[in-house]
């Protein structure tokens, strides 16, 4: 008989929380080590790009994670002297994520958790 391997992933940030999901998700027991009791400060990151969300997606998590509140942004400009200059335009990619959803990371983070604490 097989005794599933116990792992502990160090971090729950965006990758920590994810790996710590696919290990649950994978049936293995996993502790995730966070050394701050929640998930309430400020963090860098709050886009959700395309690929981002097809990778959720194909986990069946986005259709959830997107009723949270977001903002879709559709393109992304610079403020000139001259006026608006256009950086991207993620409308035009072939995808039904074709936008960056931009939310608080923290509120990512508790969705994840509270997905992985579901299996």
């Amino acid at each position: 008989m097989n005794t599933p391997v116990r792992t502990v992933v160090a971090g729950g940030g965006p990758g920590g929380m994810l790996l710590a999901y696919l290990l649950a998700r994978a049936g293995m027991p996993v502790t995730l080590l966070e050394r701050h009791h929640d998930f309430d400060r400020d963090f860098r990151g709050d886009s959700l790009h395309p690929w981002t969300l097809e990778l959720l997606d194909r986990l069946g998590l986005a259709g959830r994670l997107l009723e949270l509140p977001h903002i879709k942004a559709l393109q992304f400009r610079f403020r000139t002297p001259r006026g608006r200059a256009p950086t991207s335009d993620y409308g035009l990619l072939d995808t039904p994520y074709n936008y960056v959803a931009l939310m608080p990371q923290a509120r990512f983070l508790h969705f994840l958790a509270a997905e992985a604490a579901t299996l």
